[in-house]
């Protein structure tokens, strides 16, 4: 399948090097072959999935990160995509990458139920555990599920 261009996060080694391969910044590549998930093509972690699943291919002490682009023919499986053409953007850090992390998960969050404003906490949750912290004149939390903790200090 052909794509358009896509926004991903890809390790390396701290060579800037994948599978013997070496790569620059600010560079395009193009992959001759059979592009397919886990076997051929530019391997790399599309924008749809969380930017930290790089950390199950390179671990964080040791390898180097970049914002890279993907096209031409593309496969995924699971949390990867392989494709024909890899534009390398820009390295980043370890800081850079916790930065889209938060930007990746913020998102995709919804508000739901009542906020916290000002001297009050609040906190809801569903599921296997909720807990709840606040420090000021009042606090309060409401879980179902199996579990369900809070705590308040103030008046």
């Amino acid at each position: 399948m052909s794509s358009a261009p896509i926004r991903s996060i890809k390790g390396f080694d701290a060579d800037l090097k994948c599978r013997g391969m070496q790569f620059e910044v600010g560079r395009t590549y193009k992959h001759e072959g059979d592009v397919e998930a886990c076997v051929g093509g530019f391997h790399a972690i599309p924008e749809d999935i969380h930017p930290l699943a790089v950390f199950s291919f390179y671990r964080p002490a040791g390898s180097r990160f970049c914002v890279v682009e993907v096209s031409g023919k593309t496969d995924r499986e699971s949390d990867k995509i392989a494709a024909e053409i890899l534009t390398v953007h820009r390295e980043i850090g370890l800081g850079d990458l916790a930065q889209e992390a938060v930007d990746w998960v913020m998102a995709r969050a919804k508000h739901e139920g009542p906020v916290a404003v000002e001297d009050n906490g609040l906190a809801t949750a569903s599921g296997y555990q909720g807990a709840a912290t606040a420090s000021g004149d009042q606090g309060a939390a409401t879980a179902s599920g199996y579990q369900g903790a809070a705590t308040a200090s103030g008046t």
